[in-house]
């Protein structure tokens, strides 16, 4: 993701450009930016607290991948709060006029929510490996998921305190820039991060979401003799379905968060673009793609989900409201099922050939996995609350 040194200069790295910059002379690009920013921190913070108020209000939502996604969610609305409306401000007001404190506290707030961020969907995409690719190994408890969280804010806060040490408040001008020992050191921090923040997390999900991908097309390929060829359909569709969303999840995190770490690099490593007069353009567009990953990732992580949605429909008023029957769900022979969840709120099938034909549904809050017994192998299917 965006580096902090990227994130405190808003204006580009360049407080005293040479030449006129479109941004600021421009008045409709001010009036689109506005706009733009606008947008992303209302839909920003409204998506992301009512993923927050969902999860806290209901116990049986609370599981290891929701604790995850709510945290995710935090992360996303204290980079709203600070991010969004910060940068433009600092760019069209001509200065930093928030006071000395502030200087060193938004860069640094921003910094570690860029990390909360990055590395709680790390985790996710890690947690759902483990889950799929290794549906036997025991689910992560929901005391390793608190401590996990709070290791990622333990880290964020460590990792990016030295940006937030270093960036001072130069006046009489009302400047909030960076003032490192020396530029090797500075270039140093900034390499690291970017490659921390973007690279590393880019490819672990990316590795995760991929072997997922290809072991739930695997087991779309198999057809155990034991399953009607309507279940085989429904399988394969589901499969699709969830293919396609690990997909756009690597997608919309590689193009919403690659463009603004390539302008860091060439900003880094080539000072004399940050004259060029469309440079602080480049940088809001960039911007702007960056923070609207704050929207996406509610819809992504949430609304996509069934349990989530069903609990938007309830909180929302202009969602229709529907009356869930708080029963024990019921195989298809009339048979209730009385198995509870474990502790993770994850609950486990174990159906043996002669089964197959029963269908077995979630309980409310619960992730569901179901383990097949075929006479050659045993395969895994997991229910599309899990992803």
């Amino acid at each position: 993701m965006a580096s902090e040194h990227e994130e405190a200069n808003w204006t580009g790295n360049s407080s005293h450009p040479s030449v006129e910059d479109f941004v600021i002379t421009n008045t409709a690009a001010k009036v689109v930016f506005s706009i733009f920013y606008g947008s992303i921190f209302v839909l920003g913070v409204f998506g992301n607290v009512l993923v927050c108020y969902v999860v806290i209000r209901n116990r049986q939502m609370q599981t290891v991948t929701n604790l995850f996604i709510t945290n995710l969610a935090l992360s996303d609305v204290l980079l709203c709060m600070l991010a969004v409306p910060f940068t433009p401000l600092y760019t069209f007001l001509g200065g930093w006029i928030f006071g000395r404190t502030l200087c060193h506290l938004v860069p640094y707030a921003q910094g570690v929510s860029v990390y909360t961020s990055t590395l709680t969907l790390t985790s996710i995409a890690i947690d759902r490996f483990m889950v799929i690719i290794h549906p036997f190994h025991p689910r992560m408890k929901i005391e390793i998921c608190l401590a996990v969280i709070f290791g990622i804010w333990v880290v964020a806060l460590l990792v990016t305190l030295p940006y937030g040490i270093y960036m001072q408040l130069e006046e009489p001008n009302a400047f909030c820039e960076e003032h490192w020992p020396s530029e090797r050191f500075r270039k140093i921090f900034s390499s690291v991060t970017s490659m921390l923040q973007f690279a590393v997390p880019f490819f672990v999900i990316a590795f995760c979401y991929t072997r997922v991908s290809f072991k739930l097309k695997d087991r779309a390929k198999s057809k155990p003799g034991t399953k009607s060829d309507k279940r085989e359909e429904a399988d394969r569709e589901r499969k699709k379905r969830t293919n396609r969303m690990l997909i756009a999840m690597v997608t919309i995190f590689g193009i919403s968060w690659l463009p603004l770490n390539i302008i860091n690099v060439v900003d880094d490593f080539y000072s004399p673009a940050n004259g060029w007069i469309y440079y602080r353009l480049c940088f809001f567009m960039t911007h702007c793609l960056a923070m609207s990953s704050t929207c996406y990732n509610p819809f992504l992580y949430a609304w996509l989900n069934d349990n989530f949605r069903k609990e938007f429909k309830q909180v929302l008023p202009f969602f229709s409201r529907t009356v869930i029957e708080h029963q024990a769900p019921k195989s298809v022979d009339g048979f209730g099922n009385d198995k509870p969840c474990n502790g993770n709120n994850t609950l486990q099938e174990s159906l043996l050939p002669s089964q197959t034909q029963n269908r077995v549904l979630n309980q409310e809050g619960c992730e569901l996995i179901v383990f097949e017994a075929t006479v050659t192998n045993a395969s895994v299917e997991l229910a599309d609350e899990t992803l």
